[in-house]
């Protein structure tokens, strides 16, 4: 280290390990994969066509640790584990305590805390555009471009925005607002507490709600499954392929245009189901005060339980 800056480079394959603690510190690595563990504060991904990662970690006004490491082409980012006198965020992912909606309007993520992160380091990533990200227990505030790759977070706290991904599995918890550009593949969404995700279109999706929470999605052109415990509300624009729903609460599921085939929903409560296109073959299992509205139908509704189903508007008596 010279000064207050340290520059490295690492070997593909092989273990390093470095802690830098200064106000600057610059590395390089062989290899197109970084994990992210117990880091706070700012992250700034960039993408590039080359083959290696550089990292720059900026302080800010305190000074925090930052370990890096690579072993199997895997590049580390080590932050400072939680303390137990601080807000711990990854209780609240832990404990879960739902509230409910209460007339609340959707998309209403908690402002993001400047202030908060000014006392953290940023910490500056470019990296091979087909590379991986992960995030695990991380409080961040992101900005990531386009990634070929994997984006996973399991993060406690995330704010902020990415480009297109090639497949994403997205992990938030209460406070969190993320906003992701379209996913080529799969995308995977665990939303605890009242965290909001506003996604593109993506090939297949995955949403499993615990809370008041909001996901936005665009086009969904394959397999479609909600599952939401609480207030939670899921809208998409549009979804061609098998819809499935499973609401224990009030939540909804929204979905503007398209066609199911084919839906079903599993109601217990006062949620509901809104597809506004064609739905094929619709099995309904309702409880409680739930709802399902079908822009129109083919084949014939499987119904048990009670609730309220209606059909371009118009109620369907139960057989």
């Amino acid at each position: 280290m010279t000064g207050n800056q340290w520059v490295g480079r690492g070997c593909a394959g092989a273990a390093a390990g470095l802690a830098l603690w200064g106000a600057a510190a610059a590395a390089t690595f062989e290899t197109d994969k970084i994990s992210f563990r117990n880091v706070v504060g700012a992250v700034e991904i960039a993408t590039t066509s080359g083959d290696e990662i550089d990292i720059e970690i900026r302080q800010g006004k305190t000074n925090h640790p930052i370990e890096l490491s690579e072993q199997d082409g895997v590049v580390t980012v080590v932050g400072e584990p939680w303390r137990e006198d601080e807000r711990n965020c990854c209780d609240t992912r832990i404990n879960r305590e739902f509230h409910p909606r209460q007339g609340r309007a959707a998309t209403t993520g908690e402002p993001l805390d400047e202030g908060f992160f000014e006392d953290y380091p940023t910490i500056v990533v470019s990296m091979p555009l087909q590379g991986d990200v992960e995030f695990i227990d991380a409080r961040i505030k992101l900005q990531m471009e386009r990634l070929d790759g994997a984006l996973s977070l399991d993060g406690c706290y995330v704010y902020g925005e990415t480009g297109d991904l090639d497949q994403a599995t997205i992990g938030l918890v209460h406070g969190s607002r993320l906003v992701i550009g379209n996913v080529d593949a799969g995308l995977e969404v665990d939303i605890s507490g009242d965290a909001d995700l506003m996604a593109g279109n993506a090939a297949m999706v995955d949403v499993d709600m615990a809370g008041p929470g909001d996901v936005i999605l665009g086009d969904v052109d394959g397999m479609l499954d909600v599952s939401i415990a609480g207030s939670g509300l899921v809208r998409v624009t549009h979804a061609e392929g098998p819809v499935t729903a499973r609401i224990a609460g009030s939540g909804g599921l929204a979905v503007k245009g398209g066609r199911a085939d084919r839906l079903r929903a599993i109601i217990d409560g006062s949620g509901g189901v809104y597809f506004g296109g064609e739905a094929s073959q619709p099995d309904l299992r309702l409880y409680g005060s739930s709802e399902v509205r079908l822009g129109s139908v083919t084949g014939r509704i499987t119904r048990h339980g009670g609730g309220e189903v209606y059909v371009d508007d118009k109620l369907i008596a139960q057989d």
